[in-house]
C-alpha cells in the first residue's frame, strides 16, 4: 500500500518566564507499548528518531502511568486521578495554556470521554481547549478505516490510501507548520494508537521484521534484558529477570511458529512506523526554527497488552462495513489467516507482551510495573540542564505533566475555571528534574483501576490485584517486584494502605 506524507501568574523556579522565553510543548503518547520496545530502552525494533531524542535528551527508568488507556489519558490531560473527563470540575492542559496565550493542537486518540457525545459534545477535544483537532474519539479501531474519525467538531472519513499512524504524522506536521507562522508558543498533544490492536501494518514494513522473531519470546526477552543491562537502563541486582508470566508456553512446545512470529513482526512494524512519524515531526520543528525551544515529552499510556480481541466489540464497525461489500473480517487470533491487512483484527497476545514488558511483571490493566511503568523521554535543547543522553532514576508520572506545563508557561493552577470550582491538582512539576535538581521521593503516587490498587511512596510500592491481598515491594532493592515483603513489614503495609484508603476509601 502506498503511503503519502505532506507537509497569568508566575510560577517559575528562579525567574519570571517572559512570553518569548516560554517553550513550545509537545506531548507524544503511544498506546499499549511495552517498556523495552524502543531501541533506547533495549529493544530491537528500529526507532532511530526516538533514540536520537533520548541520546540528546533525558530518559527516566521509573516513570509511571495509570496502567490503562483512558485513566492515563485523563490523568495526563487533567493533572488529577480521575477515570474520565466528564465533569467541568476537571480542566485540560489545553484549556489552561490557552489562557496564557498558547496555541493548542491535538492529533490522534482522545478516549477520555463518552464517544456517544460525538465530535461536538462538551468533552470532545475541540470543546476542551484545542484550537485544531484531527483524530478518533474512541479507544480502538481499524488503522485503515478508524471509527469516530473527527476533524475539529465534525465527523470525517478516512479515504483511499489511509493508514492512521501516517495520517497522525501528516496532521501533526501540518499543525507545527501553522503554529510556527506566529509569535505565540504552542502546545501540541499527539496520541498515536500504535501499537494497540488490531495488528495492522503495510506489508513492506512487516517484511522488514518477518524473520526477526523466529527464535521466539523467551530468546527475545533474554536478548532485551542483556541489552538493557549493557545500556545502563537497569542493573542485575535491583532488576532480576522474573520467570515468564503464568500461562506463557515454551516456544519449542507450540505449533504455528511462523504465524506467531509474523504477529510480532506486525507489532514491530507498527512501532517502527510510529517512530518514522515522530521523525517527520522533528524535521518540521527544525525546518520552522522551533526545535531548540520545544520540550518534547514521550510516554506511553500503559504496558503491553495480554488480551486478545473477541468477535464484536471494537471490530464491529469495520466488520459491518465489510459485510456490506460482501467481505468478512477475520476477528481474534486465527492461525489459519495471514494477519496484518484491513480485513483482519488480531493481537500479539500475552506471550509476546511478556517479552515487550521486559524485565517487568504483568501486563496492561495490572498495576504491577509491567502495566504501570512507561518509557519516558524528555528532549529540550534550550532548556535541559542535565547531561544529554543521561538516564535518571528520579520518579515521575503522567499526572505530573499538567503541573510541568503550567510551570513552563509561567502559570498557577486556578481554584476556579469558567466560574466553577475545579478539582484540586494531583500533579507536581517535573521541571526541577530537567533543570538538574534532586527531588525527594517521599511524595505518594496512587493507582486504582478495575479492582487493582497501588501506592508508591519513598522506596516502597504497595500493590494489590483484583480480589487479592496487599503485596509490598522495596523498589530500592527490587524494581521487578519479585520478592513480596508484606509479611516482613506489616507496619509498612498498614501505613501505606491507610494513605490509599484516605485517598479513595476502603473499597
Amino acid at each position: 500500500m502506498k503511503r503519502f506524507f505532506t507537509g497569568a501568574a508566575v510560577w517559575g523556579l528562579c525567574c519570571v518566564l517572559q512570553a518569548a522565553e516560554r517553550p513550545n510543548i509537545i506531548i507524544i503518547l503511544t498506546d499499549d507499548m511495552g517498556y523495552s520496545d524502543l531501541g533506547c530502552y533495549g529493544g530491537e525494533i528500529e526507532t532511530p528518531n526516538l533514540d536520537s531524542l533520548a541520546d540528546n535528551g533525558h530518559r527516566f527508568s521509573e516513570f509511571y502511568n495509570c496502567a490503562r488507556c483512558w485513566t492515563s489519558r485523563t490523568a495526563l490531560m487533567s493533572g488529577c486521578y480521575v477515570e474520565w473527563l466528564r465533569s467541568p470540575k476537571n480542566v485540560t492542559i489545553a484549556q489552561l495554556l490557552k489562557t496564557a496565550g498558547y496555541q493548542t493542537g491535538m492529533v490522534g486518540k482522545w478516549h477520555v470521554a463518552d464517544k456517544a457525545e460525538g465530535p461536538a459534545g462538551p468533552n470532545a477535544p475541540f470543546q476542551r481547549g484545542f484550537d485544531d483537532y484531527f483524530g478518533t474519539l474512541s479507544g480502538a479501531g481499524s488503522f485503515y478505516d478508524p471509527h469516530t474519525l473527527t476533524r475539529n467538531d465534525k465527523e470525517t472519513v478516512a479515504g483511499e490510501g489511509f493508514y492512521y499512524t501516517d495520517r497522525i504524522g501528516v496532521e501533526a506536521v501540518r499543525q507545527i507548520e501553522a503554529f510556527a507562522k506566529t509569535d505565540q508558543p504552542f502546545f501540541q498533544y499527539v496520541a498515536f494508537t500504535a501499537p494497540h490492536w488490531p495488528m495492522h501494518a503495510p506489508e513492506d514494513e512487516i517484511q522488514k521484521y518477518i524473520n526477526r522473531y523466529d527464535d521466539g519470546w523467551e530468546v527475545l526477552r533474554n536478548e532485551r534484558y542483556e541489552r538493557m543491562l549493557e545500556m545502563g537502563i537497569i542493573d542485575a541486582a535491583r532488576y532480576p529477570l522474573p520467570p515468564m508470566e503464568p500461562g506463557v508456553p515454551d516456544w519449542e512446545s507450540i505449533e504455528h511458529k511462523a504465524w506467531y512470529a509474523r504477529q510480532m513482526a506486525i507489532y514491530a512494524a507498527m512501532v517502527d512506523i510510529m517512530d518514522q512519524n515522530v521523525g517527520r515531526m522533528v524535521d518540521a520543528l527544525k525546518r520552522s526554527g522551533q526545535f531548540e525551544n520545544t520540550l518534547i515529552v514521550f510516554v506511553n499510556d500503559n504496558g503491553a497488552r495480554a488480551e486478545i480481541p473477541k468477535k464484536g466489540g471494537s471490530a464491529s464497525y469495520i466488520a459491518a462495513k465489510a459485510k456490506e461489500r460482501g467481505e468478512m473480517v477475520s476477528q481474534g487470533n486465527d492461525v489459519n489467516v495471514k494477519m496484518g491487512g484491513p480485513l483482519t483484527f488480531s493481537a500479539v497476545g500475552p506471550n509476546w507482551a511478556n517479552a515487550q514488558n521486559t524485565p517487568m511483571r504483568r501486563y496492561k490493566k495490572n498495576v504491577h510495573n509491567g502495566g504501570a511503568l512507561t518509557p519516558a523521554i524528555m528532549h529540550w535543547p534550550a532548556g535541559l540542564k542535565v547531561k544529554a543522553g543521561s538516564i535518571t532514576e528520579q520518579r515521575g508520572h503522567v499526572v505530573d505533566i499538567m503541573a510541568t506545563c503550567l510551570e513552563l508557561a509561567g502559570m498557577e493552577y486556578p481554584e476556579t475555571f469558567n466560574g466553577s470550582r475545579i478539582h484540586k491538582l494531583d500533579s507536581r512539576s517535573l521541571l526541577p528534574i530537567l533543570k538538574g535538581a534532586t527531588v525527594p521521593r517521599d511524595r505518594a503516587y496512587f493507582f486504582r483501576h478495575a479492582g487493582t490498587s497501588a501506592i508508591v511512596k519513598g522506596d516502597f510500592k504497595l500493590v494489590k490485584d483484583k480480589g487479592g491481598q496487599w503485596e509490598l515491594y522495596d523498589l530500592a532493592k527490587n524494581r521487578t517486584e519479585t520478592e513480596d515483603i508484606a509479611g516482613q513489614y506489616p507496619e509498612r503495609v498498614t501505613e501505606l494502605s491507610k494513605l490509599w484508603n484516605e485517598k479513595w476509601g476502603s473499597k
